[in-house]
């Protein structure tokens, strides 16, 4: 899985590209990690070209979520391709982290910047 990181102001986006299972959670977790000690306000996760998470990967997303809450944090999760948001919402991710399409999140984080 690539990870690509992105800053602008406030705003911390990490675009995910690839599969997400136990074997990337490491890596993924440990960027996650070192961008939180920039403080951000808001952390968004670019999912479009996230092509599969399993069970390891949704946890990771949990941990990574309560983290971002923990320290007054908002995490959110936009631009979900079909196949991931099938996945969360079988995991019933989508009942309690805020998920955004495109134009939503550009609309809400981008233009008000």
């Amino acid at each position: 899985m690539q990870i690509d990181v992105h800053k602008e102001g406030p705003l911390l986006i990490l675009t995910l590209n690839g599969r997400y299972d136990i074997s990337k959670i490491h890596n993924f977790e440990t960027i996650y990690r070192q961008n939180l000690e920039d403080n951000p306000k808001i952390i968004a996760l670019n999912l479009r070209d996230l092509k599969y998470i399993d069970s390891s990967g949704i946890g990771s997303l949990v941990r990574c979520m309560n983290l971002a809450l923990k320290n007054n944090i908002e995490f959110i999760c936009y631009d979900i391709n079909e196949n991931v948001e099938s996945i969360f919402k079988i995991a019933k991710l989508d009942q309690f982290i805020s998920i955004l399409t495109h134009d939503e999140f550009i609309k809400k984080y981008i233009k008000k910047q």
